[in-house]
Order: C-alpha cells, then structure tokens, then sequence
C-alpha cells in the first residue's frame, strides 16, 4: 500500500495482487492523477499522467 506523495489519498496498485508481489510495484492516484513507480529500496518516480495515456485505461 502507498499513499500518494502528492495529495495523501491510498493509490491504486496496478501490477500487484496478494499472491504476487513484485519488486518494482506500479501505483496510480486517481484524484492528483500521477503514476508512480516504487522500487526494492523505496525510492520512487513520479510520472504524470497525460491525457491520451487516461484514455486507453
């Protein structure tokens, strides 16, 4: 779980479930609409989400 750095708000795990847990896990926030990236060490990458990627989902 990870809480978005932005606006605070639980964001949404995208490449991960219960049984399967990645180390690099995908999250997005759907209010401030931001992609991120976690990596093994908890660092992270912030990613905006543009338009015609919103689109595709």
């Amino acid at each position: 779980m990870m809480n978005c750095p932005n606006c605070g708000a639980i964001m949404v795990w995208l490449n991960g479930s219960v049984l399967h847990d990645p180390p690099v896990k995908q999250y997005e926030c759907r209010r401030c609409k931001l992609f991120v990236v976690k990596y093994q060490d908890g660092n992270y990458e912030v990613v905006p989400i543009e338009p015609e990627m919103q689109q595709q989902q």
